[in-house]
C-alpha cells in the first residue's frame, strides 16, 4: 500500500482549489490496484463546487489524476474520494 498526506490542489471545471489530503493506493490480489481517500478544502462553497463538477483533477507536484467525489461533510468542507485511472502519486 502506497500512501500520501499533505498538500493538492483541486481542478474544477471554472476554478482552483488548495486541499490537504489524505490518499492511498490499494493493489488486490489480482494485481488491480485503485486509489482514494479523503481531501479537506478551505470552505463549504469549495467542497460543493467540487462536489457538483462532473470532471475534477487532483494536482500533486507535476502529476494530474481524475477522481469522484463520493460524499462530501460541508461542516467540515470535507469529501471522500475514489481515483479513476492513474493515482497522481506514488509510481
Amino acid at each position: 500500500m502506497t500512501a500520501y498526506t499533505g498538500p493538492a490542489t483541486v481542478i474544477t471545471s471554472t476554478d482552483e482549489h488548495t486541499a490537504e489530503v489524505v490518499l492511498v493506493i490499494t493493489e488486490h490480489r489480482d494485481g488491480l490496484k485503485e486509489w482514494g481517500g479523503s481531501l479537506r478544502v478551505q470552505d463549504e462553497a469549495s467542497a460543493w463546487a467540487i462536489f457538483n463538477d462532473d470532471h475534477v483533477k487532483l494536482r500533486i507536484g507535476d502529476s494530474e489524476g481524475m477522481f469522484v467525489p463520493s460524499t462530501v461533510d460541508l461542516d467540515a468542507a470535507g469529501l471522500e474520494i475514489q481515483g479513476s485511472g492513474p493515482a497522481p502519486f506514488g509510481e
